[in-house]
């Protein structure tokens, strides 16, 4: 008991050590290539309608039915953020986020007899979880109710019943990736709690009863998602993946599972999905020995290569069994990125590291901090995106009414979603899909339309001699370093600022 104020105090370091990039760069918390705009948008516009939900939004193209793939993280963030403002509301969930991962993995720890601050660092540190949130993936947040929820499996007494039911039924509301990867481990614990003591069929069927109920309105939600309808897979391109310690493709690559130190993407725009367990992390599980628990880290171990095994960014051509099995159970064909279950896997390297700590004693914590803390692809402290408007932002509500369209709209180092991060704060229609880059409809067809769709893009086409009409365009909200480039075909700028220029565009007929 003694230890508890210690849990707390550490608990508390680790999200001050996350959050610390605030100090030095504000903004949302996370890589900037990742998205974690999209998801701040879709909080911000929520947050704009409360009390309501709607179920899209006509800002963007596209943008209607726009159902949200986390209902309760989105919830949360929009609460805080129409109080006190988008970034706060974004930032509250990872924070708390990092702070539920810890107390998850410290109590899913204690239950298995093992250290629980080894258990919360291990789990809260995990390279895959941090991986998730510098992406922005905002619906792996929740992976401490996992920990809670499958560490309660198979105990009795009532209130554990209900609190295991209700983690477990409370995954799906927070994103539906993770709440898979879970409910697959939870049958395994559950056989394996039943197998062993046949007297706790009661519990384990009770907490799973709960979990079912919780479940079904969010199955409802996302029935056009979970049928395939608008889901989008991509493709892999051929050759060497550079980022491979990444993952940016659908699976971890074998070697980055136990490749330490960090790995820089470099400003690609890509989520990233660290595949490093932790050489000090395995060697604590494996002083654990044998435990049902290994069934939870194995599970997202196998599953996390995906479709197709990759070794050292390059395609090995085997196909992964254990993916062959996955697509044969309901929505597991679904997934876009099957190194997530790196997270299902931290759960359980949690526990078993934990357990193997007491053998060890209390080096195994520095081993864990020097693991994790040094060795990590992407370390402590998350990185920041910088959403600060520029002065022209807060101004063009002073120029015409009618859509915004921002350029450029594609090519290399142009971030698909940053547009949006804008929407936040003029509020002005944006004349982008957030699901298919480019230029859309009407103004791709104008005459100027192919140059400004390609105006990033190497080898694009010859500049007009002018811009002429742009259909449906009010405003032109062009990023620097174009500006100059369209100031030589339209004239100077209605607004000028230090990154970004709005061009007022008269629309034929008037």
């Amino acid at each position: 008991m003694m230890r508890t104020p210690i849990i707390a105090v550490t608990g508390i370091a680790v999200v001050l050590w996350a959050t610390a990039g605030l100090w030095f760069a504000p903004g949302f918390l996370g890589s900037p290539g990742g998205e974690v705009w999209g998801h701040a948008w879709v909080q911000w516009w929520h947050a704009a309608a409360l009390p309501g939900w709607p179920g899209g939004t006509d800002l963007v193209i596209g943008g209607e039915p726009w159902p949200v793939i986390d209902p309760l993280p989105t919830a949360f963030s929009a609460v805080l953020g129409r109080m006190m403002g988008a970034e706060v509301g974004y930032n509250a969930w990872v924070v708390f986020s990092i702070a539920l991962a810890f107390v998850g993995g410290a109590i899913a720890a204690r239950r298995y007899d093992g250290d629980p601050l080894v258990g919360g660092l291990v789990l809260a540190c995990a390279p895959a979880f941090i991986g998730s949130l510098s992406s922005g993936l905002t619906e792996d947040g929740a992976v401490g109710l996992a920990a809670i929820g499958l560490s309660g499996i198979g105990r009795g007494g009532r209130g554990t019943v209900l609190s295991t039911g209700l983690c477990l039924g409370l995954l799906p509301w927070c994103g539906p990736v993770l709440a898979w990867g879970v409910g697959l481990a939870a049958i395994f614990l559950g056989a394996v709690a039943i197998w062993r003591d046949r007297d706790c069929w009661r519990a384990v069927m009770g907490c799973g009863a709960l979990a079912l109920l919780l479940t079904c309105p969010v199955l409802w939600l996302h029935a056009d998602r979970l049928m395939g309808e608008g889901h989008h897979i991509g493709s892999v391109a051929a050759g060497t993946e550079r980022l491979w310690r990444l993952n940016p493709v659908f699976g971890a690559d074998l070697l980055s599972l136990v490749t330490p130190g960090p790995a820089d993407p470099g400003g690609a725009l890509v989520r990233t999905h660290p595949g490093y367990l932790g050489l000090g992390v395995l060697l604590l599980a494996l002083c654990c020995g044998w435990n049902r628990w290994w069934w939870v880290a194995g599970l997202g171990i196998a599953l996390a290569p995906g479709a197709v095994l990759r070794f050292a960014g390059e395609s090995t051509g085997i196909s992964n069994p254990a993916v062959s099995l996955a697509t044969w159970l309901p929505f597991g064909e679904l997934h876009n990125h099957y190194g997530r279950m790196l997270i299902l896997a931290a759960v359980g390297l949690g526990v078993l590291a934990a357990r193997g700590a007491r053998r060890l004693g209390p080096w195994a914590v520095v081993l864990v901090v020097l693991d994790l803390g040094l060795l990590a692809p992407l370390p402590y402290p998350l990185a920041t995106a910088d959403a600060r408007p520029d002065a022209v932002m807060r101004q063009l509500h002073t120029l015409p009414d009618g859509p915004v369209l921002p350029i450029p709209i594609a090519g290399p180092g142009v971030h698909p979603q940053r547009a949006l991060a804008d929407q936040i704060h003029h509020g002005r229609p944006l004349l982008i899909a957030p699901n298919h880059p480019g230029l859309h409809g009407p103004v791709r067809r104008a005459p100027a339309g192919p140059w400004l769709a390609g105006l990033a893009m190497p080898n694009g086409p010859m500049a007009p001699s002018e811009l002429g009409p742009l259909p449906g365009v009010s405003l032109l909200l062009v990023n620097e370093p174009y500006v100059g480039v369209i100031e030589a075909i339209a004239g100077s700028p209605d607004l000028r600022g230090v990154y970004r220029s709005v061009w007022v565009i008269e629309q034929e007929g008037k």
